[in-house]
């Protein structure tokens, strides 16, 4: 079993770990707020703007899971007292907001893709209509000049 001074050195680390965890996190879930605002927006070049800075920040917080996971391996029991801290419990509050933003966002864009795709229906349509339109009226100059 670690010693005490272990333990807290250890326990003082991952609460640093998961307190810059939590700071990243935040500002995934304000990217997720701007990605949801410019999808509204229809702004598809600022969302894959905003998903390229989210995807920087998701290594980050992948590299924080991981040094995180590796403390909590060493800590033992003194680790269930730190899955019930503060911190702990803000980052999974701010992680479940953004996984909701990030549905409300997915929605508008199925929404969008929807309503592109009918419109590409519709212009299909309307360049099929105007073609055969078009079609119909040299035929009918055609018709003109042999009378």
């Amino acid at each position: 079993m670690l010693n005490q001074k272990k333990i807290e050195q250890n326990s003082d680390s991952l609460i640093e770990l998961l307190t810059a965890q939590c700071a990243d996190l935040e500002k995934l879930l304000q990217l997720a707020r701007e990605e949801t605002l410019a999808a509204e927006g229809g702004d598809f070049l600022g969302i894959l703007d905003i998903v390229s800075r989210r995807e920087e920040l998701s290594r980050r917080l992948e590299t924080f899971q991981r040094q995180i996971a590796e403390l909590r391996g060493t800590l033992g029991e003194a680790e269930e007292d730190l899955r019930r801290s503060k911190i702990s419990a803000q980052v999974v509050a701010i992680a479940n907001l953004t996984l909701a933003q990030d549905r409300e966002t997915r929605l508008l864009l199925s929404a969008s893709r929807e309503e592109s795709r009918k419109d590409l229906r519709n212009l299909d349509r309307y360049q099929k209509g105007t073609n055969s339109y078009l079609r119909q009226e040299t035929r009918g100059l055609a018709f003109d000049r042999n009378l």
